[in-house]
């Protein structure tokens, strides 16, 4: 098999599903050769996901932080966001850590590349979020109201950011630490909140810190693009500067900042995106839960047209 066939994530279809062997015939069933293993994953799930491994049906490249689903949890869309490896409290710092671990040992056992984090955020509260979305549909990305909150929370972000990436950096550093002997790269991905952490260019620091070829950056084309269309940072610069780090790339569309839609159904330019990541990334389809199958076989066509076939998509 392909070592770096183009993948999907479970984003899709993992969701209160604890059949793993279900999970992978849907996914092959579309095309697909490669799998991420994301937060929504239940440990009772794991098991069939890794006989349909063993048994070559299907190869798992990536797992996203946290994965699985510890017991009696519920899926959550804030599952890569649970735990903070940015915080100050020593507490909860150490908890994110172990269920990164955990993560990172659910990769060995898959036989994945690398594990997708979220490196935390900081205590700045995500109601501006909301409120500069509105501003910017209702009185346009440059108005005097949108600059006023983009302003306002860039501000507080510089002003209280160093602490938390600092902490983020020490996490990263113990988690690169025990991934790397294993054989685990760490995706450090770009965020969906301005408040998070870290920025491109604070990624690109980070991996300069760590120094080590286990650590390196995870595109998120929708977060980027939310991230542009609010006028916080501009989606192909942020590429451009960090292309040359790339482990992987998630592959989903946006309209506006709602994300995790099919390739070809939003805004973003995927023929300029595309030209600029590496052929050994990995490529990871990451749609929203319960994404129309029909939808998904267009938005592979797309990709295929694009270029992305199997031997863009192998090493």
């Amino acid at each position: 098999m392909n070592e770096n066939p183009l993948g999907i994530s479970t984003s899709w279809n993992a969701a209160g599903v604890d059949d793993g062997g279900a999970i992978v015939a849907q996914v092959t069933g579309l095309g697909f050769k490669g799998l991420e293993v994301e937060y929504r994953v239940s440990e009772a799930a794991v098991e069939g996901i890794e006989s349909a491994v063993r048994s070559g049906l299907v190869r798992v490249l990536s797992v996203h932080n946290y994965s699985p689903l510890l017991s009696g949890e519920k899926a959550s869309s804030r599952g890569g966001d649970k735990r903070n490896l940015a915080s100050l409290d020593a507490k909860d710092a150490a908890e994110a850590a172990a269920l990164a671990r955990r993560s990172v040992d659910l990769a060995v056992r898959l036989g994945a590349r690398a594990l997708v984090v979220h490196a935390g955020e900081t205590d700045i509260d995500r109601a501006y979020f909301g409120d500069l979305a509105d501003a910017v549909r209702d009185h346009g990305l440059n108005s005097v109201e949108a600059a006023r909150i983009r302003d306002q929370v860039a501000a507080l972000r510089e002003d209280r950011k160093a602490p938390y990436l600092d902490a983020a950096l020490e996490s990263l550093g113990t988690l690169e630490a025990y991934a790397a002997p294993r054989g685990i790269s760490i995706g450090v991905e770009n965020r969906y909140y301005y408040h998070q952490v870290p920025l491109p260019a604070e990624i690109a620091w980070i991996i300069d810190e760590l120094n080590s070829p286990h650590v390196g950056y995870w595109h998120d084309a929708g977060h980027a693009h939310v991230m542009e269309v609010l006028g916080f940072l501009s989606h192909m610069e942020s590429l451009e500067a960090l292309a040359d780090r790339m482990i992987g790339i998630h592959l989903h569309d946006s309209v506006f900042i709602r994300d995790h839609r099919p390739v070809g159904t939003g805004e973003i330019d995927f023929p300029s995106i595309l030209e600029k990541v590496p052929p050994e990334a990995i490529k990871i389809v990451e749609l929203a839960p319960g994404t129309d199958e029909e939808e998904i076989r267009r938005s592979m066509s797309r990709l295929r047209d694009l270029g992305l076939t199997e031997s863009r998509a192998g090493t």
